[in-house]
């Protein structure tokens, strides 16, 4: 386990990233295959001003973001188009089209140019 602690570098840069987010949370995981786990879970902060921290201030009802956890996202993707599919359907979905998601949808950020075909921010 002792390669999954964060480094000196990883810590760093979460102090630095001004789109990590810490927030109280839980999640259930669950083995799906060998190096896979799959997850839900929630988080609730006190109610304020805009949207909870996670969905990085979209009014979007889904928000898929890849990252590290406590959250560094490496992008985020807002969208409208699986409204009424539930978290098992989203889970399911893997991370093919997401073409198809920004067709409903915009690239919140990319600063480090990690979503397919784009280029680091500056």
């Amino acid at each position: 386990m002792s390669g999954h602690l964060p480094t000196d570098a990883a810590l760093a840069g979460l102090r630095l990233d001004p789109r990590a987010r810490h927030v109280p949370a839980w999640m259930y995981v669950q083995d799906a295959g060998p190096g896979l786990v799959s997850f839900v879970g929630a988080s609730r902060v006190t109610p304020q001003a805009g949207a909870h921290p996670l969905r990085y201030g979209s009014e979007r009802t889904h928000q898929m973001i890849v990252g590290e956890f406590v959250l560094r996202p490496h992008y985020a993707l807002a969208t409208d188009a699986l409204i009424g599919t539930g978290l098992g359907g989203i889970a399911g979905r893997g991370f093919h089209d997401l073409d198809g998601l920004l067709d409903n949808g915009e690239l919140l950020f990319d600063p480090y140019g990690r979503y397919p075909g784009t280029a680091p921010q500056s």
